[in-house]
């Protein structure tokens, strides 16, 4: 994926699991945050690292089915993926090693990474991470 495609939101696999469980805290909010950003026309964009962790705790909590609806609608939206290369993956290791809180997410590091790279102004997305790192949330 070229770095001059204008992205406007990266959706972060906490967005995606609070979207498809009522019972997640966030799930109003996701909703909301989604249901905006389609009245928007904003352009979203995620990356196959957030696929790979969203199906994985959509398959713990609701069972691999979920997961696999997950899969289904992805493909159905046309939401692009941007794929965490090598290149990307050195960047993410980089600024992993630079945090040192306890539970530090590696795709959240990947995903600020690639919020950098592609000059994409919002996350969507629940983690407090974003906001420590100067990301614009959208929700």
């Amino acid at each position: 994926m070229a770095a001059t495609t204008s992205f406007q939101a990266l959706v972060d696999s906490s967005a995606f699991i609070a979207r498809l469980s009522p019972e997640d805290p966030f799930h109003p909010y996701a909703k909301q945050a989604f249901q905006s950003a389609k009245q928007q026309s904003l352009q979203l964009v995620t990356t196959n690292l957030v696929v790979g962790e969203t199906l994985t705790v959509l398959s713990h909590r609701g069972g691999h089915d979920v997961a696999k609806l997950f899969l289904v609608h992805l493909e159905r939206s046309g939401l692009p993926v941007i794929f965490v290369d090598d290149t990307l993956h050195q960047e993410t290791i980089k600024v992993f090693t630079q945090q040192e809180k306890k539970g530090t997410s590696f795709v959240d590091c990947a995903n600020l990474v690639v919020v950098r790279k592609f000059s994409i102004p919002r996350v969507l997305g629940f983690d407090a991470f974003y906001k420590q790192h100067g990301c614009n949330t959208l929700h």
